[in-house]
């Protein structure tokens, strides 16, 4: 007896410790939170379908007593939306304080400022230097050169991103987005992102090398080290995978038929072929020319060779550097991400998402490689 009442007194005071997180849990179980929309994580285009879908309960709204036959005006709150029924065209330095929507096209001339969001149902040109808080269109869009959008962009048609162009958060567009030179993004998405000087690549590896580290290497090969390639630090983890225990520097490509982890830094000549996901603690460099089929992770930096091609997801912990030519094309959207800085050079086309911890920026690709590339 004495031991039941011990143990119905235990189960209470233990149920007292979470008591109150019952309670709650008790009175939402079978509701929907209100705090937090799992579309801002499963949705790229999030912002612009919210704006969007926001826009139209804001636009339901009685129009205010100045509004004309091509400007209405609503007033929402503490602001206002002006609603133009005709093509719309902005001087240079214009300033504009409320929400805009255009029914038809938008342009606007250099260093104008927009303080809220704008909104445009056909195609939009903002000028160079022009500052906003964030920009959606039905048609084409075109930022031209240093226009800065603190918030998000977000396009049906193509979208041109022209150099020198800062944009903070979100970059998307249903059909293709163009990076110029210097341009700065947190993220963008599209089924086609591209760099200046596109061009078509080249179709196979520039060498056939003699000489390939495949891994798992070949039961004859004994234990003799083979183009910076030690068999005896590869060990199997069992299902087929395998660990390879210190720094892989190779002088030759490399060949990966089976999931690897490395612990340390990998670098591979170009003309690598990885057929499966590839783990390093360290950093990645793999060269020109290869075929990347699996997912590529490195705690620390990556870097892509020129011209080579990934299918995947890329991933790295640190810095990530994308070279002239590189082509990131799959079944499904490929990603590519960077903890640090992403870094995009010319020619380089991805379809699916780049994003960064820190900042997506594109570059021009060294001029000696340009010239050796044999591209026309």
């Amino acid at each position: 007896m004495a031991f039941l009442i011990f143990s119905i007194l235990f189960i209470g005071l233990l149920y007292a410790h979470f008591s109150v997180a019952h309670m709650a849990w008790s009175r939402t179980r079978g509701k929907n939170s209100q705090e937090l929309d799992m579309d801002y994580v499963r949705l790229e285009d999030y912002f612009g379908q919210s704006f969007r879908r926001k826009l139209g309960k804001w636009l339901t709204a009685p129009s205010a007593e100045n509004s004309t036959g091509e400007l209405r005006v609503v007033d929402h709150g503490v602001e206002k939306l002006y609603v133009a029924s005709e093509a719309v065209q902005y001087p240079s330095n214009r300033r504009e304080r409320n929400v805009l929507v255009t029914e038809k096209d938008f342009d606007c001339g250099a260093d104008c400022s927009f303080e809220k969001e704008l909104m445009v149902h056909g195609n939009g040109v903002v000028g160079a230097g022009s500052k906003m808080q964030a920009i959606a269109a039905d048609g084409t869009l075109r930022l031209n050169q240093n226009v800065v959008v603190r918030r998000w962009v977000d396009a049906k048609g193509p979208l041109e991103l022209m150099d020198g162009c800062k944009v903070f958060s979100r970059v998307c567009s249903a059909s293709s987005i163009y990076l110029g030179p210097k341009t700065e993004v947190l993220s963008v998405y599209a089924p086609e992102v591209f760099t200046e000087s596109r061009v078509a690549t080249m179709a196979g590896p520039l060498v056939n090398p003699r000489d390939v580290v495949l891994i798992p290497h070949a039961a004859n090969m004994g234990n003799r080290v083979f183009h910076g390639y030690n068999p005896n630090l590869l060990f199997s983890m069992g299902g087929g995978s395998y660990l390879y225990n210190g720094d892989l520097n190779l002088t030759a490509p490399l060949h990966i038929r089976s999931p690897l982890v490395v612990k340390g830094n990998i670098k591979a000549l170009g003309a690598s072929m990885i057929e499966a996901d590839l783990k390093a603690t360290g950093s990645i460099e793999i060269g020109e020319m290869s075929l990347i089929k699996g997912n590529l992770i490195a705690e620390k930096n990556m870097e892509i060779g020129a011209g080579s091609f990934f299918q995947s997801v890329l991933h790295a912990g640190g810095e990530m550097r994308l070279k002239h030519g590189v082509r990131g094309l799959g079944d499904v959207p490929v990603v590519a991400f960077a903890g640090g800085t992403l870094i995009v050079e010319s020619n380089v086309v991805v379809r699916g998402k780049l994003a960064s911890g820190e900042k997506v920026t594109a570059v021009s690709a060294p001029l000696a490689w340009l010239k050796n590339s044999g591209d026309q």
